[in-house]
């Protein structure tokens, strides 16, 4: 209910105010690294960065553009490894 009436507001807001604007990206002096992922099954290395309040995943080239600090590479490093699944054993083979 209320998200059916905040996207028309949000439309009248953009088309009356051009100048107002939302911020896409977090600006580097407030927020700052806190850590890094591995690439998983082909997908980017990934950095979060944080501003105390809030958290935002960004890809390895996004933090590098965006100049955030720490450099990436001396961002601890989270690596995630899954075991795959096995199926159940036969009770004749316990």
């Amino acid at each position: 209910m209320i998200r059916s009436r905040a996207i028309p507001l949000m439309l009248l807001v953009a088309l009356t105010c051009p100048s107002v604007m939302a911020q896409v990206s977090p600006k580097p002096e407030t927020f700052s690294g806190i850590h890094r992922k591995e690439s998983v099954r082909g997908r980017p290395e990934t950095a979060t960065v944080t501003d105390g309040k809030s958290f935002i995943q960004l890809t390895e080239q996004e933090y590098r553009a965006g100049g955030f600090w720490p450099p990436y590479e001396t961002l601890p490093t989270i690596v995630v490894r899954r075991l795959p699944v096995r199926g159940p054993v036969p009770n004749n083979l316990k």
